[in-house]
């Protein structure tokens, strides 16, 4: 992909920062164990800038975990022309207009750009508050890229700015037809990457953009317009070869929405895999991902793959135990297909993460759901995370609670699964607390601890298990959870 450019070296805005605000969401991103991955969609913007006559920074103030003051510090060293602010959740917001202000503190000429989920979402809201300048909406590469060439918002497509107190929405852009034509990430701007999940180091890469899904409770359909783009295969086997270059690296995340889309090609993408390690040309990778349970039932033979390729841990939206709130929810599967999937990867040693939702069905008791969570505890799922409904931006279901009244709050903050900001027919959101309470007190007490670690035993074996670091960390994150769940369960 090539943008033709009359004059590189005539930029309006030549020193441009990219930010990543610092935002734990109480313990829901795992603060205590650290849950830290790098920014991917900063980097990839980053790399469509990488020909023009610009300075460019990433600058990850969350997995730093810096203050304000120390933000402010470093935003008055780089002394940006422009900066970009990644608003990654939509509890972020308030931090997002936090360090918008800082910036117009330290240069009230200084351009602040949001973009990202919300944003998108809600770009009027956004551009209300006086300290944001321009909105980027849906995918960022080729807007912003539009935006440094041009120094100006006008007639660029996928932007909504201000101009003399009035907003303004130009065009939507198109999303890129073909991720062949995708740049690598920038990942050289992210400086000696300390990204850890669960102790381990991490990068993150994208096999694929969207999800040909429609769940009614998740923000990718309205995002991505129910589109989903494969990425080509030895694409990301050529990435995997250039995150190779850093040893230190052991698990790779894929942050696609629906990884297991499309089975034949993740079973090509695990050939290659197994057939770059025979022949070390990339590192001995093991990967996380977010899979489909009915792409798992029907492809028994893709999991095996998975699990030869070096798949360990895999993240399936479960959601609920009804084939009726299944069906209302679009997620087009059936609860047998969950528990033909949870079979497979068990047979095939994979840690799973199954989601589930408190509150979906409006009229569903307190006793009915409290025995889903019962039958729930009896499946063997190595992580069960319960969440309560939250009616993001952009999702169908929060058209439809805020046509029934049922949504209570719109302050972002609160959109975090945690803490209710819905009702339903039946239960108040004190009810939903204590119910996701229960959840947790009723999964931890029943844990199978030894079958986890079995199983983490044979997909990466003693040594890893018994890292004298991993012990400490897991010793001391041990203590932390437990204090957390006599705090939690007792108040």
């Amino acid at each position: 992909m090539k943008i033709e450019i009359h004059d590189r070296q005539n930029l309006k805005w030549k020193k441009i920062l990219f930010i990543k605000p610092n935002f734990h969401a109480g313990n829901t991103d795992c603060h205590f164990a650290r849950f830290d991955v790098p920014p991917l969609g900063l980097s990839y913007i980053a790399s469509y800038l990488d020909d023009l006559d610009v300075e460019v920074e990433i600058f990850d103030t969350k997995v730093k975990n810096l203050s304000y003051k120390k933000i402010r510090s470093e935003i008055k060293k780089f002394d940006p022309d422009i900066v970009g602010i990644s608003v990654f959740i939509s509890a972020v917001i308030y931090t997002s207009y936090d360090i918008a202000k800082i910036v117009k503190e330290i240069n009230p000429n200084c351009i602040v750009v949001f973009g990202n989920h919300h944003p998108t979402h809600f770009p009027e809201e956004t551009l209300k508050v006086d300290d944001v300048d321009i909105v980027v909406r849906g995918e960022g590469e080729l807007t912003f890229r539009e935006l440094i060439i041009k120094g100006t918002p006008e007639k660029v497509k996928g932007i909504s700015y201000k101009s003399n107190g009035t907003i303004i929405h130009n065009p939507n852009r198109d999303f890129m037809k073909d991720l062949g034509t995708l740049k690598y990430p920038a990942r050289n701007l992210i400086k000696n990457n300390k990204y850890r999940t669960l102790s381990i180091r991490i990068e993150t890469i994208e096999a694929s953009r969207g999800c040909p899904y429609s769940c009614k409770f998740c923000t990718t359909p309205g995002f991505y317009k129910s589109t989903w783009r494969p990425r080509p295969v030895e694409k990301i086997i050529t990435e995997l070869k250039i995150i190779s270059q850093n040893r230190k690296i052991t698990d790779i995340l894929f942050v696609d929405d629906n990884f297991t889309a499309d089975t034949k090609r993740i079973e090509k993408l695990c050939d290659r895999i197994i057939e770059c390690k025979k022949n070390r040309e990339m590192n001995d990778f093991k990967f996380f991902a977010e899979a489909r349970v009915d792409s798992i039932a029907k492809a028994p033979q893709m999991v095996k793959k998975m699990a030869d390729a070096g798949f360990w841990i895999l993240c399936v939206g479960i959601e609920s135990t009804s084939a009726e709130i299944l069906k209302e929810m679009k997620k087009s599967l059936t609860f047998n297909k969950t528990l033909r999937a949870l079979k497979i990867m068990h047979e095939n040693n994979i840690f799973i993460i199954g989601n589930l939702i408190i509150g979906y069905n409006l009229d569903a008791t307190e006793e009915e759901i409290k025995k889903e969570i019962d039958f729930i505890k009896k499946l063997k799922i190595d992580l069960v995370d319960y969440k309560i409904l939250t009616p993001y931006p952009g999702t169908e279901i929060r058209k439809e609670l805020e046509e029934k009244n049922l949504i209570l709050s719109n302050d972002w903050s609160k959109y975090i699964f945690i803490t209710p900001v819905i009702k339903t027919h039946t239960l108040s959101p004190k009810k939903l607390h204590e119910l996701l309470r229960y959840s947790y007190r009723e999964i931890f007490d029943t844990y199978n601890w030894k079958a986890t670690l079995s199983r983490i035993g044979k997909t990466r074996g003693l040594r890893f298990l018994l890292n004298p670091k991993r012990i400490i960390f897991w010793a001391k994150n041990f203590f932390i959870i437990r204090t957390i769940k006599n705090i939690f369960f007792n108040n």
